[in-house]
């Protein structure tokens, strides 16, 4: 007797150490399990290094027009390329031919010269390119971005006066009215307007 009772309290105890071993440890090493694995996966690593490449590999475009009003207008193109030079390139860039209109636009390369169509890249620690400005009379005229294309919503496009000490980001406000007065040199010419594309602010 004394043995059938000694069996029965030794396989009850074997039976508790066991359910309690295996209703707690398999639980909790799970749930341990799932919540590193979630918690190291490379998610985040993976997009900012996505981000970076598109950003310092811009292929696009935006277009600007100076006008007077709906007759007199002048426009010019702005094309990112990784590969391309800021500087004038004869080919990758088409100067600027002044004509006989009444306004005249034109972007400025790295080495001044004017442009109708200027090709560079588009660099993450920012670019700057300087525009050109002129009309026969004196009078109200707008700078407008007219176009843009596959430039990435993380980089604001501003255009900064410094002959008012003024800037507007054109992303959200797409043109600026000014006064041109040819007795003032300030007002016009390629040392008044420049486009500042960066991160950010």
């Amino acid at each position: 007797m004394k043995k059938e009772i000694s069996a029965i309290l030794l396989f009850s105890s074997i039976l508790l150490a066991s359910c309690t071993k295996d209703a707690v440890n398999p639980v909790v090493t799970s749930k341990a399990v799932s919540t590193q694995t979630t918690a190291t996966a490379p998610v985040t690593q993976t997009g900012t290094s996505d981000n970076a490449a598109a950003l310092s590999s811009v292929n696009g475009y935006l277009r600007m027009k100076l006008a007077k009003d709906s007759i007199n207008t002048d426009g010019i193109l702005i094309n990112f390329k990784p590969s391309a030079s800021a500087a004038y390139v004869p080919g990758e860039d088409a100067p600027s031919m002044q004509g006989f209109g009444v306004v005249s636009l034109a972007s400025l390369s790295s080495n001044n010269v004017p442009l109708a169509v200027n090709t560079l890249p588009l660099k993450p620690a920012g670019t700057s390119i300087g525009l050109k400005v002129s009309a026969k009379t004196d009078g109200i005229y707008s700078l407008s971005l007219q176009a843009i294309d596959a430039i990435p919503s993380a980089y604001n496009i501003w255009l900064k006066d410094g002959y008012k000490k003024d800037s507007l980001n054109l992303r959200l406000y797409p043109s600026y009215a000014f006064n041109i007065y040819n007795a003032d040199t300030a007002s016009f010419g390629g040392n008044r307007f420049k486009l500042v594309l960066r991160l950010g602010q």
